[in-house]
């Protein structure tokens, strides 16, 4: 693109320098100092191309730089706005986790509370049974003691009739005895 523009240039200043070369010595050293400019022209357009094309490739690199930074900043962005989005799933799943454990252990509890409660139930119907048990025992033992005291008393009475038909034996023996006697 540089030589095409150096190549256009001398087309162009060509028809300036044809007459200068065909007037002779006094002329040449026009021509010296015509050709002397146009190189000079020619060096300072091939600098200033130069140039403009190092300021241009500068400009693509710093374009290309920021480019690659807006890029990267989108990437951190978005990098940050997952990592905060993972964040507040964590967090809604921790709290949720939490809830869940809070209902387990108050599932819990309740559990132990009703089986606690059961036991409780048990046990005071197992002291009402051992109640009636013991009620029950102690009107067969009174049950008892009025049964062997009335077998007291009658063996007692049996006893004492006997003895009495004993001594009545005894006694009608006695009067038999005596009647029957040598002194009667």
């Amino acid at each position: 693109m540089i030589v095409m523009k150096h190549v256009v240039r001398a087309a162009l200043l060509l028809p300036l320098i044809l007459p200068a070369i065909a007037s002779g010595p006094v002329q040449a050293q026009s021509l010296t100092d015509q050709i002397n400019a146009v190189d000079e022209a020619q060096q300072r357009n091939t600098y200033q191309a130069l140039q403009a094309q190092a300021q241009a490739e500068a400009a693509a690199r710093a374009q290309a730089q920021a480019q690659a930074r807006a890029q990267a900043a989108r990437q951190a962005a978005q990098a940050r706005a997952a990592a905060e989005e993972r964040a507040r799933k964590d967090a809604r799943q921790a709290r949720d986790d939490a809830y869940e454990d809070k209902l387990r252990a108050l599932e819990l509890e309740d559990r132990a509370l009703d089986v606690q409660s059961k036991k409780t139930q048990v046990s005071r119907e197992n002291d009402m049974i051992d109640s009636k048990l013991n009620q029950q025992k102690a009107q067969t033992d009174l049950t008892q003691s009025e049964a062997d005291a009335n077998r007291a008393v009658s063996s007692g009475a049996k006893t004492m009739l006997e003895k009495e038909g004993n001594a009545a034996e005894l006694h009608g023996q006695a009067a038999v005895k005596k009647e029957s006697g040598w002194f009667h």
